[in-house]
């Protein structure tokens, strides 16, 4: 495997001391077993607040840790920081709470050795769900959104024709550095405020149109949601922003039904006011039917009923960070009309 592309990983973390020492533990058993038990480790640390430059200052694992700071500028900027320091020729993407399954890396090396036009990864990421309600939610969410994938998981691949039909993200994510520099410099925002930006789409849509991504359940890793309904409430808000930004877009697959769904808020409301009888009786056969689709797309039972509870105030919740995300969205381009309409 001498002719492997060297690795770097980076770790863009702020204010997650608490798993950190957990997450630098998988990673580097995952690394001892892999063909890079010497690589390269980028943490990022976002300006946090808690403890985490004293903790990354005492590390004394192998790989040993470079570590950059920065002020609290967003994941994107620290990401991108990350990949400007970096020298491997591929990197390792990886965010605090996840835990690389230990032959992961292993068989990216396997993968890399007999296919090497194979250089885009995208990693198989299980939730643990084992006593967390907002796990459980966000796996069922994940299959019924993915379910091409994950209705029979297995190593495939897809391209810009099929982006929006399968799983990705930044979270464990292994491309050439060049194309992701390439990427950051390229990034297209809707927002002025790049830490409210998608850095999960906007970052691989690029990649997809030079190369298909590959995924597979051998290339694999644990992310662990937040755990309570706060914290929850805080991600779900930030989801639903960032999700404007990445898909509302011509030529997504949720263009389309976004325009529609803004189309019917109004009539919604009205509905509400008018004949709410009838409006929470279609909502509870509306919950009826997700039940019975998250099953079919092989959500399990605990998975299944943390969906239908969390249903509701995830819509609220959900549907204001997509209002903000709008807003944040008109703001930026009637600001940009202006420069233009100026020059």
């Amino acid at each position: 495997m001498n002719n492997l592309p060297t690795l770097s990983v980076i770790l863009p973390t702020y204010n997650e001391a608490s798993w950190l020492p957990d997450t630098l533990a998988h990673l580097r058993r995952a690394l001892a077993a892999s063909p890079w038990p010497d690589a390269e480790i980028l943490i990022v640390d976002d300006g946090s607040t808690d403890g985490t430059p004293e903790l990354l200052a005492a590390d004394v694992g192998v790989p040993r840790l470079t570590v950059l700071r920065q002020d609290n500028a967003g994941r994107f900027a620290a990401r991108h920081a990350g990949l400007r320091a970096a020298t491997g020729e591929s990197v390792l993407l990886l965010d605090s709470r996840v835990f690389a399954h230990p032959d992961s890396i292993a068989f990216l090396g396997e993968q890399l050795a007999a296919h090497p036009e194979r250089v885009v990864w995208n990693g198989h990421v299980e939730m643990d769900t084992a006593g967390n309600p907002f796990a459980g939610f966000w796996a069922a969410v994940v299959k019924i959104a993915w379910r091409r994938y994950f209705s029979a998981p297995s190593t495939t691949s897809y391209g810009i024709d099929e982006y929006d039909y399968f799983p990705k993200g930044t979270t464990f994510f292994v491309a050439p550095r060049a194309w992701l520099l390439e990427a950051c410099d390229s990034f297209d925002s809707l927002y002025d405020d790049a830490s409210l930006a998608n850095d999960d789409t906007l970052l691989i849509r690029p990649l997809a149109t030079r190369d298909r991504i590959n995924i597979s359940p051998g290339f694999s890793c644990t992310y662990h949601s937040r755990d309570s309904w706060k914290k929850f409430r805080r991600h779900t808000f930030h989801r639903g922003t960032v999700f404007v930004d990445g898909y509302f877009r011509p030529g997504s697959r949720f263009f389309v039904p976004m325009l529609a769904l803004l189309a019917a808020a109004p009539i919604g409301v009205i509905a509400l006011v008018k004949r709410p009888l009838i409006v929470v009786t279609a909502g509870l056969a509306s919950l009826g039917a997700l039940a019975g689709v998250a099953r079919r797309c092989g959500a399990t039972r605990s998975e299944t009923s943390s969906l239908i509870r969390l249903a509701v105030p995830f819509a609220g919740v959900y549907g204001a960070g997509i209002g903000r995300g709008l807003l944040l969205a008109l703001r930026a381009a009637t600001r940009r009309l202006g420069q233009r309409a100026g020059a």
